[in-house]
């Protein structure tokens, strides 16, 4: 079974996971399956470099996730171009999972890529809008996360292939608590 958890930027999507993570459970985040298939020898590698040009490499030819993340988040168009080489690529990845018994996937697009087709169950977890971004503004920096955050459907869209919401607009111990309750049901199930 394969579920998937989603959110919009700085909603606690990552820290959910990691309260996943003390139970045991097999999380995967998107992301890292996307940097994955961006490394020499990959199948992403080759079709990004082909798409954005030799400019994107670092020193030792590897592509240059900031570069290439400050390219695509200025223009819309190429990200749609990084996108349609990437995710397909990582739902394949996604649907393969299934082979490793229960695992979370935790991807901030879920939806947007389409690839709630491919899981079982759809988890999203929910902040404010002011929430997410002061939270998502310590990591990112204001300017970037206002960038990233209009890539992404709103909450209204999202919910409606939702089967799960986790409201993380409390503290850390209340979304400790909703995970306890989600693992107890899983569990119980």
């Amino acid at each position: 079974m394969v579920i998937g958890i989603t959110g919009n930027i700085g909603a606690g999507k990552t820290t959910f996971a990691r309260f996943l993570k003390k139970y045991g459970f097999k999380v995967i985040n998107a992301d890292d399956i996307g940097k994955n298939l961006l490394k020499k020898g990959k199948p992403g590698y080759i079709l990004v470099i082909k798409a954005f040009g030799e400019s994107i490499l670092n020193g030792n030819r590897e592509i240059n996730r900031k570069k290439l993340a400050s390219i695509v988040f200025s223009d819309s168009k190429k990200l749609e171009l990084l996108t349609s080489i990437t995710h397909p690529l990582i739902g394949e990845t996604i649907f393969e999972l299934r082979k490793e018994g229960t695992v979370f996937v935790e991807a901030a697009l879920l939806i947007e890529a389409n690839w709630y087709k491919k899981i079982d169950t759809v988890i999203t977890v929910f902040a404010y809008r002011g929430q997410r971004i002061l939270r998502a503004a310590g990591k990112f920096g204001l300017k970037e996360v206002l960038k990233r955050e209009r890539f992404q459907f709103s909450y209204k869209d999202k919910l409606k292939f939702t089967d799960i919401m986790i409201c993380n607009t409390k503290d850390k111990l209340h979304l400790l608590e909703q995970t306890d309750s989600f693992v107890s049901q899983l569990i119980n199930e």
